[in-house]
């Protein structure tokens, strides 16, 4: 959405690459210790991307649905980038109460007042437009890298051919950087399955699945995960792999229901955590002893 919009106001928009050693050294170097594995590769990210562009466009995040949050240092993550960065580079786009995503009062006052308001306005409204279906095609099964192709590069859609299906669940950072998670996706598929995360659900499936539970969960992340997770239970995948940051606190929480559903359900789940230190030969070792389980599970079922 943010790219669009600022391409029909006339900006380049510059998007950061891929992660890589690079930038999860300079993240690392530049934040203090208690933050999460994603947002110290956002910071590695911003400080890449300060010698490409003029400015940084950071949102700050705080609640996206009502009586709900986001975590508490992506609330913050302005002011943690401005500490690396420098505050004179630095445009800050905001949901906050009575300040929604596609708002005028969510604009960095920069753009804000550069513009009319009419030209403001119909750019919010395209941007909106391809926002929505850049998430309908997440819940037709595209995967985000998928999905942008299409909308931005025209590619044609195509179809994962799998009958074997594996859950993905976890925060959508940890689940779509291939540096950080060891391309996860990429191993799943080798081994011919087909990947199914909590972006493929509609908000109101999600939202159904919530109701079992006996008090309303406090993170927005964290209730997306929980009816994910019911959810993929329905669509009888053979197993759920849940990617989760250490050090990150909602998920000290989340990780002990997710626990407990599956042991009720009987569905073989895998949880690991992700941190500047995990090592490709363990995580690896780890998937694969787990898709080794499913497939004894497999030969089992069909004697």
């Amino acid at each position: 959405m943010w790219r669009f919009f600022l391409e029909e106001l006339g900006y380049t928009a510059v998007v950061s690459g891929l992660t890589g050693r690079a930038q999860l050294n300079a993240g690392v170097k530049a934040a203090v210790d208690e933050v999460c594995l994603p947002v110290k590769v956002f910071l590695g990210h911003s400080l890449a991307l300060t010698s490409q562009c003029e400015a940084l466009l950071i949102p700050r995040l705080v609640s996206i649905n009502r009586k709900d949050y986001i975590c508490p240092k992506f609330m913050g993550l302005p002011e943690m980038t401005k500490q690396v960065v420098g505050e004179h580079l630095v445009m800050v786009w905001k949901s906050e109460k009575n300040c929604a995503l596609g708002s005028l009062p969510a604009l960095p006052p920069e753009i804000r007042e550069g513009f009319s308001y009419r030209r403001i306005k119909k750019s919010l409204q395209k941007a909106e437009a391809t926002f929505r279906a850049y998430h309908g095609l997440l819940q037709q099964g595209f995967l985000p890298d998928e999905a942008e192709r299409i909308l931005f590069e025209g590619a044609e859609p195509r179809r994962e051919d799998s009958r074997r299906r594996i859950g993905l669940i976890g925060h959508p950072y940890c689940l779509y950087d291939p540096f950080i998670n060891l391309d996860t996706i990429g191993l799943l598929r080798r081994y011919g399955f087909q990947v199914l995360a909590p972006e493929f659900f509609t908000p109101q499936r999600i939202e159904a699945e919530l109701r079992v539970l006996a008090k309303p969960l406090f993170w927005t992340l964290s209730q997306r995960i929980f009816g994910a997770f019911r959810l993929l239970c329905k669509e009888k995948v053979e197993g759920v792999i849940y990617l989760s940051a250490f050090a990150c606190g909602p998920e000290a929480l989340i990780g002990e229901l997710i626990k407990k559903e599956a042991k009720a359900s009987g569905l073989p789940l895998l949880h690991l955590d992700l941190d500047e230190h995990s090592g490709e030969a363990g995580f690896v070792t780890r998937i694969e002893a787990f898709i080794d389980l499913l497939n004894r599970k497999r030969r089992l079922s069909c004697v």
